[in-house]
C-alpha cells in the first residue's frame, strides 16, 4: 500500500510529484480516511505485506496523522502485519523525536532524500537544507534504523565531478544498506523546465553525467552494493520490498491524490488536484482520474516492462502472447538481454542501455499491432 501526503515548505525545481505548500493537514487526513473506506471490500480480503508513505514531504506531517492512517488499517484490512513500512524524509524535517516516533508507529524503514551534498547544487534546485543539515539527519537516520536508503540525483544545475566526488565520500562516511540513484529528468510542469528554457541555469552535458553515472555505479559495487534494479543499489538482503511489488507487477493499492494501484488486470490513477479529490470523495466516489482494466496482452507488456527493470528479470511463461517480440528484442540486443532459468533479464551493461532497449521494444510492439 502507498499513501501519498502531498505536503511541503516548498516546490524544488526539478520536482515533477504532485505537491501542495500547504498546512491543512487535518483536513486532507480526514478526507484520506474517507478513501481508505472506500476500499473495505478489497482490504476485507488482503494482507497488507507493505506500506509506504511518500510524498510530497511525508515527514513534515505531526506522526498523529499518520498514525491514523495505521490504526485505520488496522481496523480496514483482515491482516495488517506489514513486514516493511517505509516513509521518507527531507533532511530539514528530521529530528530525533521524530524518528523515535515512526519507529513506535511501526516503521522500520526510512529514506532520505540527499539529493546532492554540495550546497550549490543544493541551492540551485531550490533544496532548503545546507550540508552541516544533511549530515546531522543522515547520522540520526542510520542511529535509530538498520534499514535506511538515501536518494541522489545526477545531472543537476551546478554538478561537476568535484561535486559528485563529495557525494561518495558522503557514502562512505555514512553507508546506508540502500542507495537510489536516479539521472534527473525535467519535465515540462516542473519549474526548473522554465528556468532552462530561459537560460538562467544550465545542465552538465549528457556525456559528463554518463561518466559521472558510470563512476559511481562502480563506486556503489566496490563497496559492496547490488544493482537489484537499474536505480537502485542495496547491500544483500536489504532491496525495498515494498519496490519489488511494484517491479513485479503485483497487486498494490495506492492513496491520495495522483496515487496509483494495481489489483488484477485493474489499473488506476487518482485525480492529481486536492479539490478534484475532495469533490469526488463529498461524492462517494473512488477520486480517479485514470481506470483501465488490462486484457491479457497489457498486462503481459506491462510485466515486461517493469520486471525487465530488475536483475530478477522475468519468467518467460508470463509473456506468452508477446512471445515473439521478446525473441525479436532477444535477438537485437544479444550484449545486453540474457535468458537463464527461464527468465529474460538485462546485465549490468543492459542496465545501462535499458532507455533504448524500452524505446526499441515500443517500436517492436507497433510494429506487431500494425
Amino acid at each position: 500500500m502507498y499513501v501519498h501526503v502531498p505536503f511541503c515548505v516548498s516546490k524544488c525545481l526539478y520536482c515533477d510529484f504532485y505537491s501542495v505548500v500547504s498546512g491543512d493537514f487535518e483536513t486532507y487526513f480526514s478526507y484520506l480516511e474517507r478513501e481508505l473506506e472506500l476500499y473495505h471490500d478489497v482490504l476485507a480480503d488482503s494482507k497488507v505485506v507493505t506500506l509506504y508513505f511518500g510524498g510530497g514531504t511525508p515527514s513534515l506531517v505531526p506522526t498523529l496523522f499518520l498514525e491514523k492512517v495505521v490504526r485505520k488499517l488496522q481496523t480496514l484490512a483482515v491482516g495488517f502485519d506489514p513486514i516493511e513500512i517505509t516513509i521518507e524524509l527531507n533532511p530539514e524535517t528530521v529530528t530525533r523525536e521524530k524518528l523515535r516516533e515512526y519507529k513506535l508507529l511501526g516503521v522500520n524503514r526510512v529514506s532520505l532524500g540527499v539529493q546532492a551534498v554540495d550546497d550549490e547544487v543544493l541551492k540551485g534546485v531550490g533544496r532548503i537544507y545546507d550540508r552541516r543539515t544533511l549530515e546531522k539527519s543522515a547520522a540520526c537516520a542510520l542511529e535509530l534504523f538498520e534499514n535506511v536508503n538515501f536518494d541522489f540525483i545526477l545531472g543537476l544545475p551546478n554538478e561537476t565531478d568535484e561535486t559528485v566526488e563529495k557525494d561518495t565520500l558522503f557514502l562512505d562516511r555514512y553507508p546506508p544498506k540502500h542507495v537510489s540513484l536516479y539521472l534527473l529528468e525535467v519535465d515540462e510542469k516542473a519549474p526548473l523546465f522554465k528556468r532552462l528554457e530561459s537560460g538562467n541555469l544550465s545542465l552538465p552535458s549528457a556525456e559528463e553525467v554518463e561518466e559521472r553515472h558510470s563512476r559511481f555505479v562502480i563506486f556503489l559495487r566496490e563497496k559492496g552494493y547490488v544493482r537489484y534494479e537499474i536505480s537502485n543499489f542495496a547491500v544483500e538482503g536489504w532491496e525495498s520490498l515494498h519496490n519489488l511489488r511494484y517491479w513485479r507487477n503485483e497487486d498494490y493499492l495506492g492513496f491520495g491524490p495522483s496515487a496509483g494501484g494495481h489489483v488484477g488486470r485493474v489499473r488506476y490513477v487518482n485525480v492529481s488536484d486536492l479539490k478534484t479529490y475532495y469533490a469526488l470523495l463529498d461524492a462517494g466516489r473512488k477520486p480517479y482520474e485514470h481506470f483501465h482494466e488490462n486484457a491479457e496482452r497489457e498486462e503481459e507488456l506491462e510485466t515486461v516492462f517493469m520486471g525487465l527493470r530488475t536483475k530478477e528479470g522475468v519468467p518467460l511463461e508470463k509473456l506468452k502472447s508477446i512471445g515473439g517480440i521478446v525473441e525479436k528484442i532477444l535477438q537485437e540486443f544479444q550484449c545486453c538481454l540474457k535468458v537463464k532459468n527461464g527468465k529474460i533479464f538485462l546485465n549490468e551493461r543492459g542496465m545501462d542501455l535499458s532507455r533504448f532497449i524500452f524505446e526499441r521494444l515500443v517500436e517492436l510492439l507497433e510494429e506487431d499491432e500494425r
